[in-house]
């Protein structure tokens, strides 16, 4: 596969948006004023539920493009809305399964790159805040199902985006 550098200029204006939003955390029990207010932008959920595929919808919705409406994070794998890409992008919605890839829950982010085991998303509910986290690729009750982009936007270049050892991934990155 093609690597990738991220070039911040070229990615999608929901990640643009989603970094604005890194450092916003949860009052317990996913609920709160930010928690409240992504569920109004993105039309998904209720306060209480768990919060990625909010995010996501609301990152989505605030910048103009449909979501799925719903807080499951497997829903962009079946929304009409949304198509499967054949590997990563900077920007695409990468979904995950957890317990058993039948099992209809998971963790939904956007893809900010990987490294050999690992992806890193930026995404909500990321240690009950938004934030740039890596996620095993595959693990016995957790894993990457793979990569989706909204339909009405054109596709984008498919490439693995490198992350090295000690690059920087966090608040350093936020765009102020």
């Amino acid at each position: 596969m093609t690597e990738i550098r991220s070039d911040w200029d070229k990615a999608p204006i929901w990640f643009k948006w989603a970094l604005h939003e890194i450092g916003i955390r949860e009052e317990p029990e996913n609920r709160g004023p930010h928690i409240r207010e992504y569920i109004k932008i993105a039309h998904a959920g209720s306060e209480g539920d768990p919060w990625c595929a909010i995010f996501v919808n609301a990152a989505l919705e605030a910048s103009g493009v449909k979501g799925t409406k719903s807080a499951s994070s497997q829903s962009f794998r079946h929304d009409e809305n949304f198509v499967t890409l054949k590997g990563p992008s900077l920007g695409a919605i990468a979904v995950f399964w957890r317990g058993s890839i039948a099992s209809g829950l998971g963790h939904v982010g956007l893809y900010r790159g990987e490294n050999k085991t690992h992806v890193y998303v930026l995404g909500g509910n990321e240690g009950d805040m938004v934030q740039i986290e890596p996620l095993s690729k595959h693990r016995s009750s957790f894993g990457l199902i793979g990569y989706w982009w909204p339909k009405a936007i054109a596709l984008p270049r498919i490439g693995v985006v490198p992350i090295r050892s000690g690059q920087p991934l966090g608040s350093q990155e936020k765009v102020t």
